[in-house]
């Protein structure tokens, strides 16, 4: 087939390169859906386990606390708390002295000064019941707190035990800090018995543990503090039923690092790490952590299949428009046919006829090509999404007056249209075409459009335009009531000026 041929084929491919382009983009768009419902229902089935295990953790201390304190044998706590201060008036001698007698675990006491006899008559005769109550719960062990601050129990016996919460070196510990919060918080609330905190996950011997304190109150009278300890084994045996191939999820600390996994973190490793949410009863926070690749299964072999067709095809389709089929360059190799000065009749007389000079064909420029070909990648479909939206917001991502403000403009744009049209955001969303209405079993959702109500779960990177949009579409189709209306243009005038801003720095 001759080169003319060649291009004139290339150029009938045209519809088929079109084709594939579009196979391309639509298949992309099915794994992003297949992905984030994926990961959307990870979320939900993660929250819903740790709020179990959070009601879980409140309601056994609640009743761990009322019947062994406050109800049939309240003696048990008193007995431990007036039995220390038998030891030594001294706590860090009584402590000890404690230590020396009760190591670590269940292990036998030691020789038994004479000091120590009270107290081991109601260790003996209560430990073993603590013991047992721990066993059916979630905790492995507790804290006796007296209201001066002394650990007078513990049922693990480890370097906690015995110690004055009061003194310098122990209070800004963990024990110390929860005991003086919880004795804050008994001072600002009505009822005492009614105080619980529960901490994030903190570095704990040997691993780290997350502490619930609650009061101790009789007749009325606080008489100390009981401080529970929950392993964060617990939560990691909790993550590990959620699993599943292409997911994972993580526990975060305070600081934002990851104490627990399921799988393992070798397992995950190079996955993406989702936003970081948070449980707002207990001030947990947690991630998600996905493989895409395993997420996607079959469709994702597809789509690199179609991609590496795509672009071969691109690239021979404008490698072929680039070509020239002009015959006057045709015949044979680089080298065009000789150019001459015309002869024969109409040439003048006086002037012989010129040697031929041949013009070579210029060569085809290859970076060119492949230039032309990165240009038009039909990969890049998602690029007017964020790429446009990210020069002027970068600056503001990390402000606090921009996140909200984008966060008012949304809410009062959602209350003015409830109320002018009657409508809900499953409307707004699908007639504004604005935001996207997944079909969640057998109701419509707006998971995104959700995560604009709240500064909580905005994104990193908002999508500022789509913000905006939908305060305009809102004001264009909305008439009454006038002050939802005033409301809406004011925070959407705050919002503009954060953005004009941005774009002079």
């Amino acid at each position: 087939m001759s080169r003319p041929d060649v291009i004139a084929a290339l150029k009938r491919g045209g519809p088929l390169v079109l084709v594939l382009v579009l196979s391309l983009f639509f298949l992309s768009v099915a794994v992003d859906d297949t992905v984030d419902i994926q990961v959307d229902n990870a979320g939900r089935a993660v929250e819903r386990e740790l709020d179990t295990l959070v009601r879980n953790v409140r309601d056994q201390s609640s009743a761990f606390a009322s019947t062994s304190f406050i109800g049939y044998s309240v003696g048990r706590y008193y007995g431990f708390a007036s039995a220390f201060q038998q030891i030594s008036p001294d706590p860090e001698r009584a402590a000890a002295l404690l230590r020396s007698t009760y190591p670590p675990g269940d292990a036998s006491p030691a020789d038994m000064p004479a000091a120590m006899t009270p107290y081991a008559a109601v260790h003996d005769r209560f430990h073993a019941s603590f013991r047992d109550l721990l066993s059916s719960t979630v905790f492995d062990d507790l804290y006796l707190i007296d209201r001066f601050g002394r650990v007078v129990y513990s049922l693990r016996k480890d370097a906690s035990f015995g110690v004055d919460l009061s003194a310098p070196r122990q209070r800004d510990g963990a024990l110390g800090t929860l005991f003086r919060e919880v004795m804050a918080r008994i001072q600002q609330a009505p009822v005492a018995e009614q105080v619980m905190v529960l901490t994030q996950p903190l570095p704990l011997d040997p691993s780290h543990g997350m502490l619930l304190g609650r009061p101790v109150v009789r007749h009325g009278t606080v008489e100390g503090v009981v401080i529970f300890r929950m392993p964060v084994a617990r939560v990691q045996e909790r993550l590990a039923l959620l699993a599943q191939p292409g997911i994972g999820f993580a526990l975060l600390d305070p600081a934002g690092n990851m104490v627990t996994t399921a799988p393992a973190a070798t397992e995950m490793k190079g996955w993406t790490r989702q936003e970081p949410a948070g449980l707002p009863d207990s001030g947990w926070r947690y991630v998600l952590l996905t493989d895409t690749a395993t997420l996607a299964g079959g469709l994702n072999y597809v789509k690199w299949l179609l991609l590496l067709a795509g672009a071969g095809a691109v690239l021979l389709f404008l490698r072929a428009l680039r070509a020239d089929p002009s015959p006057a360059r045709r015949p044979g190799g680089a080298a065009g046919p000789a150019v001459t000065l015309p002869i024969g009749p109409s040439a003048p007389l006086d002037v012989a006829p010129p040697l031929s000079m041949p013009v070579p064909a210029p060569e085809p420029d290859p970076m060119s090509d492949a230039g032309t070909a990165e240009d038009g990648d039909p990969h890049d479909h998602g690029s007017h999404e964020h790429g446009d939206e990210a020069e002027p917001a970068a600056a503001l991502d990390t402000d606090e007056d921009y996140r909200r403000c984008l966060v008012d403009v949304m809410t009062l744009a959602l209350d003015y249209w409830q109320k002018a049209k009657r409508k809900g955001k499953i409307e707004l969303a699908e007639e504004s075409g604005l935001w996207r209405v997944y079909m969640d079993r057998s109701s419509l959702q707006t998971r995104t459009l959700d995560k604009y109500l709240l500064v909580e779960t905005l994104p990193r990177n908002p999508r500022w335009r789509d913000v905006v949009r939908t305060a305009e579409y809102v004001l264009r189709h909305c008439g009454d009531p006038p002050a939802e209306r005033e409301a809406l243009a004011a925070a959407l005038g705050r919002l503009k000026q954060h953005l004009r801003q941005a774009e002079r720095v």
